[in-house]
């Protein structure tokens, strides 16, 4: 065949874009009907009638899809005798062989179908997990109409899935396909009706394929489709070593075949971001556990519209072992809590929540719910709550998202309910600064999440872009560090900032570092929804009188206290919020200092060295890693929620490239000052 050339009367022949098991597949022209058609040969072998049987099912199952959006549509099956290739002496058992001795070509019969013209899915590049999403999302619709249909296709993989010119996905080679309830496949097995690098397990072990089957195959294509690669821990060249002799290639064959058969699975939990639980799920190594095609297809729609419902996976255990996070608490190394917690406010999906953790999916897009008064311009909606310290000011005027910090109710941006699909929620009213609120979420009894509210002084970058923005809210991605941390901001020319941090408590998370920022998402767009309103809420109780919360951090240490540390540039510090805390920094060995105000249960003699400091009780406590020792000096107790004792401290903080043991003999110095400043000058 060549390029140009009529074919069964109808059909000229354009170029050859692509090889199927029966050869070459064509672009040609349909001279009838005036369109572009693909053809793709199908050759029987052995006992005809039953090969033919076999061959026939396909476009007969693919017949049953003809008006489906996702399959690729069928138009006809031709076939077209072959000449003899020439004289030949009979064989004994040949079957390619006519009565005259002389050799024939296989009968052939040849698929017209759709030409899907953006060529299938492999070897393409890399996209993005919300692309893959949506193009999962409509294969999946494609299985839920096979599996109605008692069809399992058996061989989904990126060289199966089309793309049209308009980007709807198409379902393509129905060759491997099996009919649910009957003893045989639609068309003739060989070795090779499935992949090894894409097929379930139960495929590769030759187990009777279920609909299940094609719910994991599609999960290891959308990692191939986002990471170049299915999820089988490392390509060829990584298994055979590089030597590539045939022997070698031999034992990768083999490795290749018992990761199928095994069911091994290893994911790129970073580089699937927010698909990670779905495939999590997908690919779960017993067939009964995983969703069903038309839950596939409302998850992937989920992830490929960040607006949709997020949904629960389960209970079940993720195929590996999930990803390690780091596990430092929001106030550093030293400031690890105990696991003693309040269940305040408690909205528990017990373990079933351990999947759904990174399912509230990471938006890219605007909210276009953006508030507008009559002259079009966004407007600022003062709830009662909220009008206490809120600034009235004239367009364009600054405005404080914060407004008198000693009065805000920092917890009231903790949604419970949207934070509850994760876990049980616990909002902690005493621990921290008085500028934070953390809200606790326990996935089960050895797991726990961190999600700190914090307030800030200042205004976004001015090169900042936000990520999501609600209302007049902008949600911005920190680049202050590794952690999840989100920015959330006025569009205009406001004060304040709130931060958004999210890091591992205790143990570690399915989903590592992108389930932790899905839940950072999760819980700034819903404090955005709040601060959309007005400014951050109220308290509905003052502080007392003698609370450090009106007193300034930054006023108990002066230049001569600061002079125990080397080099410290003592008037440029860093001024938190409220003046609750300053940081300076050093040009020595790295030094830098830090003070500010700390909430707790009432540290113990057993934490660190104690020490008595102007009448105060006090503790060092170097950082586990060395690099810092911070001294806690307890200013009162006092009774929290559910009658609990907490206490006020300062905390004093030394950090840099000095002996762990001078560290603390200088934070020790600097907390002595302060005491004393404290004690001589209280709250009032």
């Amino acid at each position: 065949m060549r390029s140009g050339q009529e074919f069964a009367g109808r059909f000229v022949l354009k170029e050859v874009i692509g090889a199927g098991r029966g050869g070459d597949v064509w672009l040609a022209h349909d001279t009838v009907v005036g369109q572009d058609v693909a053809l793709k040969p199908e050759r029987i072998a052995g006992d005809r009638e039953t090969a033919v049987q076999r061959l026939l099912g396909e476009p007969r199952a693919m017949a049953k899809f003809r008006d489906h959006p996702h399959v690729v549509t069928l138009f006809d099956v031709v076939t077209v005798p072959q000449a003899p290739t020439g004289p030949q002496v009979p064989r004994e058992g040949d079957e390619h062989r006519d009565g005259d001795g002389q050799e024939s070509e296989p009968e052939t019969y040849w698929f017209i179908t759709e030409y899907v013209r953006g060529g299938d899915l492999d070897g393409q590049p890399p996209m993005s997990p919300v692309e893959a999403a949506r193009i999962g999302a409509q294969i999946a619709d494609a299985l839920v109409a096979l599996h109605e249909a008692g069809i399992v296709h058996c061989d989904i993989k990126p060289a199966n899935i089309g793309l049209t010119r308009r980007g709807t996905a198409k379902l393509l080679d129905f060759g491997a396909a099996y009919r649910v309830g009957g003893t045989e496949t639609i068309t003739a097995n060989g070795p090779f009706s499935f992949t090894p690098d894409y097929a379930a397990p139960e495929l590769a072990r030759g187990n009777v394929p279920r609909p299940a089957s094609d719910v994991f195959c599609l999960g290891t294509t959308l990692h191939a489709l986002v990471t170049g690669s299915p999820p089988r821990g490392g390509g060829p060249e990584d298994d055979d070593d590089g030597r590539g002799d045939g022997g070698d290639r031999e034992d990768t064959e083999r490795l290749r075949y018992w990761k199928a058969e095994q069911g091994v699975v290893e994911l790129d939990a970073d580089a699937v971001g927010p698909l990670y639980p779905v495939l999590t799920a997908m690919l779960r190594r017993g067939p009964g556990q995983r969703p069903g095609a038309a839950e596939v297809k409302r998850l992937l729609e989920a992830v490929a519209e960040p607006t949709a419902e997020p949904a629960s996976l389960g209970s079940a255990e993720p195929p590996q072992p999930p990803v390690s996070a780091d596990t430092d608490g929001p106030g550093g190394p030293s400031d690890k809590r105990p696991r003693r917690r309040r269940a305040l406010l408690a909205a528990a999906l017990g373990l079933s929540a351990v999947l759904a953790l990174g399912l509230v999916l990471i938006p890219n897009g605007s909210d276009d719910g953006r508030r507008t008064d009559d002259s079009g311009r966004s407007s600022l909606q003062d709830s009662s709550s909220n009008s206490t310290d809120a600034t009235d000011s004239p367009s364009g005027a600054s405005q404080s998202l914060i407004g008198d910090p000693r009065t805000a109710d920092v917890c009231a941006l903790a949604d419970a309910t949207a934070l509850g699909r994760f876990g049980k929620v616990e909002v902690d009213v005493d621990y921290g600064n008085f500028d934070q609120c953390d809200v606790l979420v326990h996935s089960d009894g050895k797991t726990r999440i961190d999600v700190s509210f914090q307030l800030r002084p200042g205004s976004a970058p001015e090169t900042s872009t936000p990520t999501s923005t609600i209302g007049r809210i902008d949600i911005t991605e920190s680049a202050e560090s590794d952690e999840c941390t989100l920015l959330l901001t006025p569009d205009g020319p406001a004060e304040g900032i709130v931060g958004v941090r999210v890091n591992m408590g205790e143990g570690s998370v399915a989903g590592g570092s992108a389930t932790l920022c899905a839940v950072a998402d999760t819980a700034a767009r819903s404090a955005a929804e709040l601060l959309n309103e007005g400014p951050v809420p109220r308290r509905s109780q003052a502080y007392p009188e003698a609370s450090l919360a009106w007193a300034n951090a930054c006023e108990l240490l002066d230049a001569k206290a600061l002079s125990a540390v080397p080099g410290l540039k003592v008037d440029e510090p860093e001024v938190g919020v409220a003046n609750w805390g300053c940081e300076w920094s050093g040009s020595v060995d790295e030094l830098e200092a830090e003070v500010d105000f700390f909430r707790d249960q009432p540290k113990s003699g057993t934490e660190g060295t104690p020490l008595r400091l102007s009448g105060y009780d006090g503790l060092a406590v170097p950082d586990d890693d060395g690099e810092a020792c911070r001294v806690y000096v307890q200013y009162r107790e006092y009774s929290g929620e559910n009658a609990e004792t907490f206490a006020e401290m300062l905390r004093l903080r030394v950090g840099g490239q000095r002996p762990t043991d001078e560290l603390c003999e200088t934070a020790t110095s600097l907390a002595r000052s302060a005491a004393a400043r404290l004690r001589a000058q209280p709250p009032s």
